[in-house]
């Protein structure tokens, strides 16, 4: 359901009629219902804020709704209130203590404050859940705990099941998994890894677009780095990718 058309049947429900001389009355479950459906649309679409104000209402109505908190998670990341972000991921597993999704933002919040063996044991957690749709994106950040920790056999583990699982989704595990062959100097792995994280839905991941060309300097092939450099500048004008393609570019002979 697009954003508009959510606001449309929301609206119509509130006013209690909408092409009907018959009054309908929400449910409790209803109403939470719409609301978050409303500030999912809200957040695909970038409008944090939005987001923000139909989740509270969503939680006056029910305090006790784990996806509401789950939401409310993902809203103040979006917003960099990563304190805010992390108090509702926990209340959302309180409520909710199998919810692999909220596990996997918590774990996700904790590594990102550097907190490696409680991120990790959520993060685990959340991975290896047979039924959460998601895991890859849990496995992906379970790689990058791994490899932040300097355990590279664990990092890469993780980002290969990744990729596995998520297949051309999985975009930050291939493209982390081709920077850890990149430090191993295993660059025909690395490039392999880069090129299939630019490719598909990943089109505007700028950062894998610009290793590929970083890779084909080191390689020393120059004509394929000059070119892809000179896509990354087309592509991305006025970005920092295209500052450091053009950093790059000075050191081809």
């Amino acid at each position: 359901m697009n954003k508009l058309s959510t606001v449309v049947l929301l609206t119509c429900f509130l006013l209690s009629s909408c092409a009907s001389s018959q009054k309908h009355e929400l449910s409790k479950e209803e109403h939470v219902r719409l609301l978050t459906e409303t500030a999912t649309a809200d957040l695909n679409e970038g409008d944090a804020t939005s987001a923000l104000i139909y989740l509270r209402q969503a939680e006056e109505i029910d305090p006790k709704a784990a996806d509401t908190q789950f939401l409310l998670s993902l809203t103040y990341y979006r917003k960099n209130e990563i304190g805010m972000a992390t108090r509702a991921a926990q209340n959302a597993l309180k409520l909710a203590p199998d919810f692999s999704a909220a596990k996997n933002t918590l774990g996700k919040l904790l590594l990102d404050q550097g907190k490696f063996n409680e991120a990790e044991k959520l993060l685990k957690e959340a991975a290896q859940d047979l039924t959460y749709r998601e895991s890859y994106i849990a496995k992906t950040n379970l790689g990058s705990l791994y490899y932040k920790k300097m355990n590279q056999t664990e990092a890469e583990h993780w980002f290969t099941k990744a990729i596995f699982d998520g297949g051309n989704a999985a975009c930050m595990a291939s493209y982390f998994r081709g920077q850890l062959y990149f430090d191993q100097n295993l660059l025909d792995k690395a490039n392999s890894d880069f090129i299939r994280a630019s490719k598909n839905g990943c089109t505007q991941f700028s950062d894998a677009h610009l290793a590929v060309g970083k890779t084909y300097l080191r390689m020393k092939k120059y004509d394929q780095a000059r070119s892809k450099l000179l896509e990354v500048q087309q592509l991305f004008p006025n970005s920092e990718a295209a500052t450091k393609a053009n950093d790059y570019m000075r050191e081809i002979p």
